[in-house]
């Protein structure tokens, strides 16, 4: 007996790319399945047979999404770069992004903010991301030798959601001081 060929599921992944375009651009809490569905150009009854409902399609934009978000910030570990230089390659690669004219804020921030149930199926997948970039932060740290390099992670979050929020509220993108503002950070660790 031959294997099933597994082929991907078109319709699902455009109801998820359609989803997470409206949710990212328009918020979660306003974008209804009737709205995703005719802009998939699907029935709802198509959603609702490759997602139980719109918790599930929510979890699924952010863990789709998210990975995609994770790597545009983070630069590969194994490059030779220096700790101090990947560090601020996030803020740079932020403000860039932030020039963009499709530049939401953090899709995990505004999820988290428009998901008031704490027993959300997205609230575990925000954490978890915001966890990741700390971790990151905290490894880069580690190997610049900081003697603090879990606060100096949770001060470089800080800064990163900071200039997430400054650049939405404001409709502008995160300035160049964000950069002044790490390597401070930095050289005080140093």
């Amino acid at each position: 007996m031959g294997s099933k060929e597994t082929r991907p599921d078109t319709v699902r992944e455009r109801i998820l790319k359609t989803a997470g375009e409206l949710f990212y651009t328009e918020g979660i809490n306003t974008t209804g399945v009737d709205r995703i569905s005719e802009a998939a150009g699907v029935s709802k009854r198509t959603l609702y047979q490759r997602f139980t409902g719109k918790d599930e399609l929510v979890a699924a934009y952010l863990t789709v999404t998210g990975g995609a978000a994770m790597d545009r910030y983070l630069p590969p570990e194994d490059d030779g770069t220096a700790p101090r230089d990947r560090i601020l390659s996030v803020f740079a690669t932020l403000r860039a992004h932030s020039t963009e004219p499709d530049f939401r804020g953090c899709l995990f921030l505004n999820a988290t903010a428009e998901l008031s149930d704490l027993h959300h199926p997205a609230r575990p997948i925000t954490l978890e991301y915001k966890l990741r970039l700390h971790a990151f932060f905290a490894r880069q740290a580690t190997l610049m030798n900081a003697p603090a390099p879990e606060s100096l992670a949770d001060q470089l979050i800080m800064l990163f959601d900071g200039g997430m929020s400054y650049a939405l509220v404001r409709t502008t993108a995160v300035p160049e001081s964000i950069l002044t503002a790490a390597r401070v950070l930095l050289d005080a660790q140093t």
